[in-house]
């Protein structure tokens, strides 16, 4: 015989899906309607079921632990799945609203997104958007952010996420530069070099220029997580750089800087938008995924993880 559901730990996940959402749990217990002791005894409760502690606490913060963080991403679903429930039960339609968090890079402006998020908003007028430019890996459920634009492959695996569109790499020096320290008759020559290192999208110790060719660098005095700066070191006539084409062109075009290899460099980097597993469920995110990958189609760049299997079971 099937053992029937435990109602009261459907509750518990929702005091403790709450309590994360908020950021602590005396909001949480006004966004329930409970008493903040009563949302403390539904965690503790949650807890002792599993067997596992779910949120670290101290008298300023609420933190996930690790199993909590993967508690989180099934009760948020739970969440939304009971509230999408309740309103096609009275006859309502759930409707894309409330408040959407977002991660992008600083260059997001060069690949559209500026003008794609005026548009997402005057279609879904109940969504409010926050947007959070940076180029740092953050933590999506830490920093309760709904999704994040994120360029290359090096992402938490445990995320869902839609390739949206691929970008041209470029290799990139000054004239200054290339004048001092010669010219790259290969790609090898890079080991000879000072090469400017940008961690979002590249290794440490290589490149990686075509699907074939992935050859080692010489790190040089700068590494950063900011392609932007890449760029501006690359434009002081620091070293030479490895970055999406997009970035530089206007440098190339007015001879700021110089493409190396051009015939051998065919590599291309992915921009994905990826958000915590399970979020796709939640009709504000759905919305705007679905809209931005509309926007950005790719022809090449289907959707990856588990979304396209999420949409067929919405």
């Amino acid at each position: 015989m099937d053992e029937k559901p435990d109602l009261g730990n459907v509750m518990a996940m929702m005091s403790f899906a709450a309590v994360v959402s908020t950021g602590g749990f005396s909001s949480a217990a006004d966004m329930l309607g409970y008493s903040k002791a009563a949302v403390s005894r539904q965690i503790a409760k949650l807890e002792q079921s599993i067997g596992v502690r779910l949120l670290d606490r101290t008298t300023r913060s609420v933190t996930l632990t690790p199993a909590g963080r993967e508690m989180y991403a099934r009760c948020a679903r739970i969440v939304e799945e009971v509230s999408e429930a309740n309103q096609i039960i009275s006859g309502m339609v759930s409707k894309p609203r409330g408040e959407l968090k977002v991660n992008a890079p600083v260059v997001a402006s060069l690949f559209d997104l500026t003008s794609i998020m005026p548009r997402f908003l005057q279609t879904y007028p109940e969504v409010r958007l926050f947007v959070n430019l940076s180029d740092s890996k953050v933590d999506l459920i830490k920093g309760r952010f709904d999704v994040a634009f994120w360029m290359g492959d090096t992402f938490d695996s445990s995320l869902d996420s839609v390739r949206l569109r691929h970008y041209p790499m470029v290799l990139v020096a000054s004239r200054p530069y290339l004048d001092r320290s010669g010219r790259l008759n290969a790609a090898n020559d890079l080991k000879d070099h000072t090469c400017i290192v940008e961690t979002h999208i590249s290794k440490v110790g290589e490149w990686r220029l075509s699907e074939d060719v992935t050859v080692p660098i010489n790190r040089g005095p700068l590494t950063s997580n900011s392609v932007r700066m890449a760029r501006e070191a690359t434009l002081e006539g620091l070293g030479i750089s490895y970055l999406p084409r997009f970035l530089v062109a206007d440098d190339i075009a007015a001879g700021r800087l110089e493409p190396l290899l051009p015939d051998l460099v065919t590599e291309r980097i992915p921009l994905h938008i990826i958000f915590p597993r399970g979020n796709y469920a939640l009709s504000k995110v759905r919305a705007f995924v679905d809209f931005v990958r509309e926007e950005m189609r790719d022809e090449d760049a289907p959707a990856s993880g588990n979304v396209l299997a999420l949409a067929s079971a919405i």
